[in-house]
């Protein structure tokens, strides 16, 4: 959302606005939960304080302002690894055994939830006294920008509901769009009375009714963002964050595919494709557009696939403290860097750095290690010719011998990649605090011991200034962008069609590839896929054999929808989403084997579904618990 309207809602959060006012505020002859319409909101400037709302919680500090990544997604999809092995929390979620009183499992609920609360409020109550308030006074310019906000509005409850859904639903998938009768999550609908504890007391809908609850909201939201000509509304310069019409309808299209309306679906994506002006950022702005730095400011503030698209502003304050217009979210994986002193330093924790078997998942030779020089003097350092190949590799893109380039999209690599340090560039160095390299040990180790320690790129600081505390961090999240748009449309054309050379779905999946590559948008690329998925290996991804399963096989390997959507999305916080509706959970424990936490081992299902944060079960008694907790 707009620079200034985010600021104000770091500011003016929900509970402010009802306890921080004059006594007027409140009508003292109602409940105290009850907003008195004839005193607020007095103008559309107070109608905006509750829509900021939903907008901050997104980078609030349960959300991606702080926990989501390195205390949540990370360990889930294996994004990273763990260097500080202190918090039992982030132990058990990295090994993907969580219990009902892990704490970092329960902190999305809450964060979440708020959400669902403010944007309820806008939509039921706020909305609803500004027009009772103006009556046939309301302009004509105030009726259609209430219309719009109401669409925005629509579309952030989704979204909250979204993530809930996938986080903590027992299943998420409603095949052939017929019935799924396990719990979803529990849906605070508008016959609710809020501040009635047993009216709130609500049990868990089904899956189906959840997904139906939110496609409803999708549609309401595409339905007010449709001005009354017909006009889907977007938005430019400022304003240009807003959720838009086609942000709302490719949610809606994502939310389809959850009951498998591949036809529905499909039709939503084509017309984001052919009409909302989106198109594909050249390799140079997609790698230089993720973290932040004022040089590359023009790309996030005129990004051309970003859908939705949260503005991060980097602050004087604290974010992992309270409301702001930073983020702290990078605070836990800050990369290492050359500072001129033995095993070199973060300005961060420390605590999290890629996961290892990632760089086979991209195709990065998997025990292709550092050669050491001078191991046991402070001096040691890595050989010449192992930093000449790392670069040959990351800059010459040669697809029959080079991994993905979106490895170094995604993660910084040791004495390979730099950052600024002040006014001079550092090396990045293998990651410290734990991490058994040899660089950080100074010794030689045995091979099942050493890691390469690469840090983590997406969303981390671009330099070491004091100004870019990772307290107050400045780099833009995106939440929805066209690459995903055309992965999801080739989803839908290979399920409709059933056939794995499906014309339409190769041409989606290319494009993306294609860009990946630096290769020109135009069929017959020597980068192109035949075929979707396959016996043997046509996917960069070759890790080696699960050591318990020399057997085994990565379905990414064999899969180029699968793998594609994984290495584009990359530390996007969406890898586990895919993995529940693609139930590949017992795919992902044997590629990740194991982590500094312990194995990673996949006994059941249930293991989808994040265990209902145990105070909602403590005081809600009709909230059932997820199976297996």
């Amino acid at each position: 959302m707009k620079r200034h309207i985010i600021k104000l809602s770091a500011i003016l959060g929900l509970s402010a606005l009802l306890f921080g006012c004059s006594k007027n505020f409140v009508d003292e002859s109602k409940p105290y939960n009850v907003l008195n319409p004839d005193i607020f909101p007095e103008n559309m400037a107070q109608v905006d304080y509750f829509l900021n709302s939903p907008y901050a919680n997104i980078h609030s500090v349960e959300l991606f302002g702080f926990s989501d990544l390195g205390r949540f997604f990370y360990n889930l999809d294996h994004t990273g690894d763990v260097a500080w092995l202190g918090t039992s929390e982030w132990n058990e979620l990295q090994v993907l055994h969580v219990t009902a009183a892990n704490s970092y499992s329960g902190t999305p609920w809450r964060g979440l939830y708020r959400g669902v609360q403010q944007a309820r409020t806008f939509i039921d109550q706020i909305v609803p006294n500004y027009r009772q308030k103006k009556g046939s006074g309301l302009s004509a310019a105030d009726t259609l920008a209430l219309r719009y906000k109401l669409g925005e509005a629509y579309y952030l409850r989704a979204w909250h509901y979204f993530f809930l859904m996938n986080l903590y639903a027992q299943d998420v998938v409603v095949k052939g769009n017929g019935d799924n009768t396990a719990p979803g999550v529990i849906l605070f609908t508008s016959d609710i009375k809020i501040g009635d504890r047993a009216d709130e007391m609500r049990a868990r809908s089904t899956v189906k009714q959840c997904w139906d609850y939110i496609i409803a909201d999708l549609k309401a939201s595409m339905a007010q963002l449709t001005d009354p000509n017909g006009g889907k509304k977007t938005w430019t310069g400022a304003d240009k964050g807003r959720i838009d019409y086609y942000a709302a309808e490719a949610l809606l299209g994502r939310a389809l595919m959850y009951e498998e309306r591949w036809m529905e679906a499909r039709d939503l994506f084509l017309d984001i494709v052919h009409n909302s002006g989106k198109s594909l950022m050249s390799f140079p702005d997609y790698y230089n557009m993720w973290n932040g730095n004022p040089q590359y400011s023009y790309t996030e503030n005129n990004n051309t696939e970003a859908l939705h698209q949260i503005t991060i502003v980097r602050s004087g304050d604290n974010a992992m403290a309270g409301p702001s217009t930073a983020s702290a979210v990078s605070l836990l994986f800050t990369p290492f860097f050359d500072n001129g002193a033995p095993g070199g330093a973060t300005p961060g924790y420390g605590n999290m750095f890629m996961h290892d078997r990632n760089l086979g998942r991209f195709g990065f030779p998997q025990n292709y290690y550092p050669t050491m020089q001078g191991l046991g003097t402070p001096a040691r350092t890595v050989a010449t010719a192992y930093v000449d190949s790392c670069t040959h590799m990351k800059n010459l893109k040669r697809y029959a011998t080079d991994p993905d380039p979106r490895l170094w999209v995604s993660a910084y690599q040791p004495w390979v990649d730099s950052v600024m340090n002040n006014t001079t560039r550092a090396a990045i160095l293998p990651y410290g605090a734990g991490t058994e390299t040899e660089y950080q040990l100074n010794a030689q180790q045995p091979a099942d011991v050493i890691k390469h320690g690469w840090s983590l790129r997406k969303f981390n600081l671009y330099d070491m200034q004091a100004s870019q505390n990772p307290r107050m961090h400045g780099a833009d999240f995106y939440f929805t962008r066209l690459p995903e748009v055309y992965l999801n449309l080739a989803e839908c054309y290979w399920k409709i069609s059933g056939n794995n050379a499906d014309a339409n779905a190769l041409d989606y999946i290319n494009r993306v590839h294609r860009r990946a590559w630096n290769r020109p948008d135009a069929a017959g690329q020597d980068v192109d896929y035949t075929t979707i998925t396959d016996g043997s290996r046509i996917t960069k991804a070759q890790l080696h054999p699960n050591t318990a399963d020399p057997s085994f096989t990565d379905a990414l390997s064999l899969n180029a929808l699968y793998y594609e959507t994984w290495a584009e999305t990359f530390g996007e916080a969406k890898w586990w989403f895919n993995v529940r509706r693609w139930s590949l959970g017992p795919n992902e424990a044997k590629v990740y084997e194991k982590s500094r936490a312990g194995a990673i081992t996949w006994n059941t299902d249930d293991q989808y579904a994040l265990p209902i944060v145990q105070t909602e079960i403590d005081r809600n008694v009709n909230c059932a618990q997820n199976k297996g907790y």
